[in-house]
């Protein structure tokens, strides 16, 4: 019984969706009945064209040539159901175009099967060549994800590579400033502390010698005082000492002196001190952007300001000078080494600390600003 319940219901579902087969035979059986019991002048067989186009309509394109050759079997039965198998002419004549259209219908139904058959033919092509493909593609994008997570693998291992240089061309500064101002500097001062010596033990030479000790003397005193500013810039004591604001002042003055650009800083009077590798990152941008305003900005002010902001510090350098030329701008599309050296190495010293590098510039001057996150804060 359960068995029986859930059959009927998938029966009348294939009746439903298969009803022009049935359809057609049960239509077959009527004409076919009146065509060979009637017996009256009019011949019906013209109908056997009708079972072959509800075929038409069939799932299955060969029911309706398998319902012409029964609908001109049962035409030809028509024709021969006198005794004596006489005919007239006038029945010939319909039977033979009843059969004409009965076969017209059949060939419309196999011109379709065959343009079915040429699509399902065309169609499995193309998937065939769509799964080629995509298995193509997939071997290409499984190769290409290979090659970026290698890449990314590189330029990860190339940023702590030029973070481990970068760190050692700090150290290696604060060696040569140490030697610097530990022994030349040291030596040229007892240079000058001789000569003025040899200069107070000559009272009576000849003014030639007293001008040339004199000279000497001075050149000494000079040259100490070059190395004593080249071992700052190198690494300035004021900047473990006192600070980010003493050193960046400091080194604002020098500036000015050596480059006759006034530069005026704007900075917290207080600023508390920050992490020692991230004041030494700020020094070395505001010093490298400052010697950038020097060679090339023509300008004859720069304005340094510094900002602390919760979780991060914002530094910016602006000049007034010529600006970046329009096409070295266009050149860069992110890759700031287009710009130079110089601008590629505040970069990668930003991009170490997760920071990000804005430069805007026009023919009213360039500006970098630049944002360093404090770890110890966003935790």
């Amino acid at each position: 019984m359960p068995a029986s319940k859930v059959g009927i219901p998938d029966l009348a579902q294939r009746l439903a969706d298969n009803w022009q087969l049935p359809a057609a035979c049960l239509s077959l059986a009527v004409i076919a009945t009146l065509d060979v019991t009637q017996r009256a002048e009019f011949t019906v067989s013209a109908f056997y064209v009708v079972p072959v186009l509800l075929a038409l309509w069939s799932q299955n394109n060969q029911h309706a040539i398998y319902l012409a050759y029964a609908a001109t079997g049962l035409s030809v039965v028509g024709f021969m159901r006198s005794p004596l198998g006489g005919a007239h002419e006038g029945e010939m004549a319909n039977r033979l175009l009843s059969i004409a259209m009965v076969w017209l219908a059949a060939a419309l139904s196999l011109q379709r099967w065959r343009r079915e058959k040429t699509l399902e033919r065309a169609f499995s092509d193309m998937e065939r060549r769509v799964r080629t493909r995509s298995d193509e593609l997939t071997r290409v994008n499984a190769s290409l994800e290979t090659e970026i997570a290698d890449r990314k693998q590189k330029e990860e291992l190339l940023r702590q590579l030029s973070g481990h240089l970068m760190s050692a061309q700090d150290q290696e500064r604060r060696r040569i400033a140490r030697e610097l101002h530990d022994n030349s500097g040291q030596t040229l001062a007892a240079i000058a502390v001789n000569l003025s010596r040899i200069e107070n033990l000559l009272p009576d030479s000849a003014p030639k010698v007293k001008n040339l000790v004199a000279d000497t003397a001075a050149m000494a005193e000079q040259t100490s005082r070059e190395i004593r500013t080249i071992s700052y810039l190198l690494h300035p004591p004021l900047l473990e000492e006192a600070g980010l604001t003493a050193a960046i002042g400091w080194l604002a003055n020098g500036f000015t002196q050596r480059s006759g650009i006034k530069t005026e800083v704007d900075m917290p009077p207080e600023l508390e001190r920050l992490p020692s590798d991230i004041e030494v990152t700020l020094f070395r941008i505001v010093q490298e952007t400052l010697t950038n305003v020097a060679r090339h900005s023509g300008s004859k002010t720069a304005f340094i300001k510094l900002t602390r902001q919760p979780g991060e510090i914002i530094l910016s350098v602006r000049d007034e000078g010529k600006g970046i030329p329009p096409e070295k701008l266009e050149k860069v599309h992110g890759n700031v080494s287009a710009l130079g050296v110089g601008v590629a190495g505040v970069w990668e010293r930003v991009r170490q600390f997760g920071g990000a590098l804005d430069i805007n510039s026009n023919s009213h001057g360039t500006t970098v600003m630049v944002v360093v996150p404090l770890p110890e804060e966003q935790t």
